[in-house]
């Protein structure tokens, strides 16, 4: 099974890896844009948590992030500490274009799957990872 899982995996992150190639995202920062569009602003460690993501790998992630103008980061005032990560427009629009290509991308991954199989298996997923960001 957990050979099955990673197969699936990288198929699917191979698909959606090239098609975000023209928004020149990798699949990790749409993770984080998603995140952020979803939720709205969160510290660092919040979104570190929802990625599954350690600090270091996550504190790049946001200053590639920042550099390319799709999120701003500031010091929270509650806590001097902590960082408040927040889209800038220009990261909805980058999100909304991926947003679009993903379903485009979902329904490649996903041909050979009725609406009924592919809603099972989307619900399946949620329980296995408990994951509750979308």
């Amino acid at each position: 099974m957990g050979m099955l899982l990673r197969l699936a995996h990288l198929r699917a992150r191979e698909i959606f890896a090239e098609a975000l190639r023209p928004l020149d995202l990798r699949t990790y920062h749409y993770g984080a844009l998603l995140v952020l569009a979803r939720k709205g602003p969160c510290t660092q460690r919040e979104l570190a948590a929802a990625l599954a993501t350690d600090k270091s790998t996550m504190v790049r992630m946001i200053d590639d992030l920042e550099d390319r103008g799709l999120i701003t980061r500031a010091r929270m005032p509650s806590d001097r500490r902590a960082h408040a990560i927040t889209l800038t427009d220009r990261g909805r629009e980058v999100t909304a274009r991926a947003d679009a290509i993903a379903e485009t991308m979902h329904d490649v991954l996903l041909a050979g799957f009725t609406d009924d199989e592919r809603r099972t298996l989307r619900d399946l997923l949620v329980r296995l990872t408990r994951y509750d960001a979308f």
